[in-house]
C-alpha cells in the first residue's frame, strides 16, 4: 500500500466527490492508509530540503490527497452548522491533528484550508484540535502550516475572528515566515481592520499593522485601494467611514519607512479613489516619494480622467512623484494638457512649468 500510495490516493481523492453507495470502502482504505503512514517524519524532503512549502507538499503528499478524500465526503453530505462532524469522520480529523505524527501536517494543512467550514459546523471540536495549530508561542512550524492553509484561500469570517483573536494578531509579527502566503495575510488583516469584529480596537490593528515589514505593507495599500475601488457608488462614503478612519488610527505614524516603491502602491490608491481623489491625496501626500517608474501610475492617472475633473489635486500628485526620471511618461504631456484646459491658471504654476520642462527633455 505505501509503494502505491500516491497512485492509489489520487484515484480516492477523485472517487470521493461520489463516493456512494462505497463510503465505508473510502473511509477503510483512509485508515489503512493513515497507519502506514503514522512512521516518524523529519521534516526533509526527498532532495533533502527543509518543507517550506505546506501547501504545494500537501496537495501532492498522500496523506494530503487522504484528507481531500475526507473532506469532499463529508461535503458531500452537504453539512449543517452547529450540527457536528459525523461520527465516521471525526477520527480521521483527530487524528491528522495529532502533531506527534509529522507526516500528518499535510492533512492539517488540507483542514486549516477549511477552517471556517470546520467551525461553523462543529465549534467545539474546531477550538479544541484545529485553532491552537495557529499558535506561534505552541509550535512555530505548526503554525506556519496552519496559516498557509488557512491564507490559501482566505475569508472572513466574524466569530472565527472573535475566536482567534490573539493568534491572528501574533501572525503580523511572523510575516516573512509565511512566505508568499504573507501577502494574502497583509490583505486579509487589512479587510479586518475596516470592518473590525467585536472586541477588536483600533490599537490591536495598529500594533499589528505596525509589525508588518514596507513590503507587507504594499500589501496593505493594495487592500486599501482594491477595497476603495470596489466600493463603487458608495466609494465617497466607503472613504469617509472607513479607509480615512483606518489611514488615521491604525497606518503607521513614522515616515521613515516611506519608500520609492510605497509610494507608487500609494499614488495607485489616490487615483483607485475616483470621486474622493482630492481628499485620498490630502490625506497620504506627505508619504509620497518620487516614484523610480512611474510609467504605470501616470498612465492609471490619464485613463481615469480624473486630469479633467480635479486638476489641481493631478497637478500636485504628478509634482510628487515626477522628478527627474530618466524617462519621462509618454502619457504626462496629455495629463498636463488636461489639467490646463480645465484649469487655465495653472499654466503659471511653477509645479506645471517644471513638468513640462521635464516631458521636453525627457519625453520619447
Amino acid at each position: 500500500m505505501q509503494a502505491t500510495a500516491h497512485s492509489l490516493t489520487w484515484l480516492m481523492r477523485a472517487a470521493s466527490k461520489s463516493a456512494d453507495p462505497h463510503e465505508t470502502v473510502l473511509l477503510d482504505l483512509c485508515g489503512r492508509l493513515l497507519s502506514v503512514f503514522q512512521d516518524p517524519d523529519t521534516g526533509i524532503s526527498k532532495d533533502g530540503k527543509p518543507i517550506n512549502e505546506p501547501v504545494t507538499d500537501a496537495i501532492n503528499h498522500p496523506i494530503g490527497h487522504v484528507a481531500e478524500a475526507l473532506l469532499n465526503l463529508w461535503f458531500e453530505r452537504k453539512p449543517n452548522d452547529n450540527e457536528g462532524l459525523p461520527a465516521d469522520i471525526e477520527p480521521f480529523f483527530t487524528a491528522m491533528c495529532d502533531i506527534g505524527v509529522a507526516r500528518f501536517r499535510h492533512g492539517r494543512v488540507l483542514l486549516a484550508s477549511h477552517l471556517i467550514a470546520l467551525f461553523r459546523v462543529d465549534r467545539p471540536w474546531t477550538e479544541k484540535n484545529l485553532l491552537p495549530l495557529f499558535d506561534w508561542e505552541h509550535s512555530s512550524s505548526e503554525a506556519k502550516a496552519a496559516w498557509e492553509g488557512f491564507l490559501w484561500s482566505p475569508r472572513l469570517y466574524r466569530p472565527l475572528l472573535i475566536a482567534f483573536k490573539p493568534q491572528f494578531l501574533s501572525t503580523a509579527h511572523h510575516y516573512q515566515s509565511l512566505g508568499d502566503h504573507g501577502r494574502q495575510f497583509a490583505a486579509f488583516l487589512t479587510y479586518s481592520a475596516l470592518e473590525p469584529a467585536e472586541g477588536y480596537t483600533s490599537k490591536d490593528f495598529q500594533d499589528a499593522v505596525g509589525s508588518l515589514p514596507v513590503e507587507g505593507l504594499q500589501e496593505v495599500v493594495q487592500a486599501l485601494s482594491q477595497a476603495l475601488g470596489g466600493a463603487g457608488a458608495q466609494r465617497e462614503d466607503y472613504w469617509t467611514n472607513r479607509v480615512q478612519p483606518f489611514w488615521q488610527q491604525i497606518w503607521p505614524k513614522s515616515r521613515d519607512i516611506a519608500s520609492n516603491s510605497l509610494s507608487e502602491s500609494l499614488a495607485i490608491m489616490c487615483i483607485a479613489g475616483g470621486d474622493t481623489f482630492p481628499s485620498v491625496l490630502a490625506a497620504i501626500a506627505d508619504w509620497l516619494r518620487p516614484i523610480e517608474h512611474p510609467h504605470y501610475a501616470v498612465h492609471q492617472l490619464h485613463t481615469s480622467g480624473l486630469c479633467a475633473r480635479f486638476p489641481e489635486a493631478s497637478l500636485r500628485l504628478l509634482a510628487a512623484i515626477l522628478a527627474d526620471q530618466f524617462w519621462a511618461p509618454s502619457e504626462l504631456k496629455d495629463c498636463l494638457e488636461a489639467i490646463t484646459q480645465a484649469k487655465p491658471p495653472l499654466l503659471n504654476d511653477h509645479r506645471y512649468h517644471r513638468l513640462a520642462d521635464y516631458a521636453r527633455r525627457r519625453g520619447h
